[in-house]
């Protein structure tokens, strides 16, 4: 299972030990498959982004494999002289499927002082980028970076969201550490949409490729498994509450088979880490089907307090069963 998780970090040259140096180059990557309309508003913000005068931007975007209009998108914004007059694009492919493999085609191509990781489903706050380099020029012990997404809904979530919030936030990315730059530990960590790392750290730690989306296949944990690894080797990395991203949620994702799904995908991540439950696939597969009938026949009565546990549970178990099979 875990036999390749990642390119082999002694391919790049040791990293530099703290203090590092002041930014003067930024790296904006984004990966994307089949987002084309989020992507284009997702990029619309970037243009819009404050640059601090001494800092060198350039945006990478790696298509991973889309069949809709996103070549197109892409076209336009590398053509854009309002963007492109300051600042610089590289449009990458990456054909084979998997966010981890178009992280990866990113940070082969990184030339700069910091890397900001971000998603193409997002808007960017104006000052993310400045907030950024302000904090990591004030922080030179500091290897990495976090900062808030905030949900934006297409539509009110139903009532079993919003009371189920704290167990449901991270299958919509919500994430929010507090107003302090409190440091980072293996349990309080920033999620993919909004993080920076030094570019070479970045080239040290690559993603492991057993874990991440995959099409609709959606197991996640890769930035966190390698920000663990970045903390296991003695770095730091801090929160910057002042850097923001809004997330958007469209209805599908606002569904309880949606929420089933990504669970699902946290359990096949479970087994990836190591972390399964049981090594006997009958007994998960039994388990999940146990709490799946009692969630369904709770689903008519009881609490959403009870029935979402119920669910979550039963998802998490057929993902390490589907794991443990394959």
């Amino acid at each position: 299972m875990n036999s390749t998780p990642h390119r082999n970090e002694t391919e790049y040259p040791e990293p530099p030990q703290p203090p590092f140096a002041p930014i003067e180059k930024v790296d904006l990557a984004i990966c994307t498959w089949n987002r084309a309309d989020l992507l284009e508003k997702t990029l619309d913000s970037i243009k819009r982004l404050i640059v601090p005068y001494q800092v060198q931007l350039r945006v990478i975007v790696v298509d991973n494999g889309s069949t809709d209009g996103t070549a197109n998108i892409l076209k336009q914004f590398a053509i854009d002289e309002s963007f492109t007059k300051r600042h610089q694009v590289l449009l990458l492919d990456e054909s084979q499927q998997g966010h981890t493999y178009a992280r990866n085609k990113a940070t082969e191509s990184i030339d700069s002082d910091l890397l900001i990781w971000t998603d193409d489903d997002v808007i960017l706050d104006a000052f993310l980028i400045q907030k950024y380099v302000e904090f990591a020029d004030d922080n030179p012990d500091t290897a990495f970076f976090g900062g808030k997404i905030e949900p934006d809904f297409e539509e009110t979530p139903e009532a079993w969201i919003t009371e189920n919030w704290e167990k449901l936030k991270g299958c919509f990315a919500a994430r929010d550490l507090g107003d302090q730059p409190t440091p980072f530990s293996k349990d309080r960590l920033p999620y993919g949409a909004n993080f920076a790392i030094r570019s070479s750290i970045q080239k040290h730690f690559p993603f492991d490729v057993e874990l991440g989306r995959r099409g609709q296949k959606v197991n996640g944990e890769d930035e966190l498994e390698m920000m663990r690894r970045v903390l296991d080797a003695g770095y730091l990395g801090r929160w910057v509450p002042e850097s923001k991203v809004k997330h958007f949620i469209d209805r599908s994702r606002m569904t309880e088979l949606y929420v089933r799904e990504y669970f699902v995908g946290q359990g096949r991540a479970l087994v990836t880490k190591g972390e399964a439950w049981s090594d006997s696939i009958r007994g998960l597969k039994w388990r999940s089907l146990r709490k799946f009938m009692a969630y369904r026949f709770k689903r008519q009565f009881a609490s959403s307090e009870q029935w979402v546990s119920l669910m979550l549970e039963s998802s998490l178990a057929a993902g390490q069963a589907m794991e443990l099979n394959e």
